[in-house]
């Protein structure tokens, strides 16, 4: 088949082509987009609240942790500095 009978094959299935079959694809596509990106956003916020609920209930805890251990906590926060220092100082040689 040459190249000019594929041409005018591809131009007679053209003419076949309603266009409002493919309005009604292109409405179909557009209304699943949509109800497609409704639900995404739904469970993204969904997750982001839980997340977040999770987050805060672990700060917390954290919290009061600290609180009823000062003593120690105090001792972990010098030695988490020291460290800190002395990675920073024996980075910048």
């Amino acid at each position: 088949m040459s190249w000019i009978d594929r041409t005018r094959d591809a131009g007679r299935s053209l003419k076949d082509i309603d266009l409002n079959q493919v309005q009604e694809k292109l409405d179909s596509l557009s209304d699943y987009l949509s109800n497609l990106a409704a639900y995404t956003s739904k469970f993204a916020t969904r997750q982001w609240r839980d997340t977040r609920k999770q987050a805060l209930g672990t700060a917390h805890e954290a919290e009061k942790m600290m609180k009823g251990n000062i003593v120690a906590s105090l001792v972990l926060a010098l030695g988490i500095g020291v460290l800190i220092g002395y990675l920073i100082r024996r980075g910048s040689r």
